[in-house]
């Protein structure tokens, strides 16, 4: 007996796209988070949405390239994921 799905048959899928989280996007899949960045390139798989969206807040900080002290970046972490979760 093989594993896995039938010849022919896809996933249910569904993608999560906000302006908070450009240029990220987040894949809802039966049983899994995909975060893909802006070339829909997989950057993850994640077995809930509130791992990829702390995923997504590290990228972002990553990406501003600054230099914080740990309180600063404690602080814009949060506000970044707070942002995305309270839309």
């Amino acid at each position: 007996m093989r594993k896995g799905r039938q010849k022919g048959q896809t996933k249910a899928k569904s993608v999560i796209s906000d302006p908070l989280m450009a240029p990220y996007k987040i894949l809802v899949e039966e049983d899994q988070y995909v975060l893909l960045d802006g070339k829909d390139i997989p950057q993850g798989y994640y077995s809930s949405l509130d791992s990829a969206i702390n995923k997504v807040s590290r990228n972002i900080i990553a990406n501003k390239k600054l230099t914080y002290d740990l309180s600063e970046y404690v602080k814009d972490y949060n506000v970044i994921k707070n942002q995305i979760q309270n839309v």
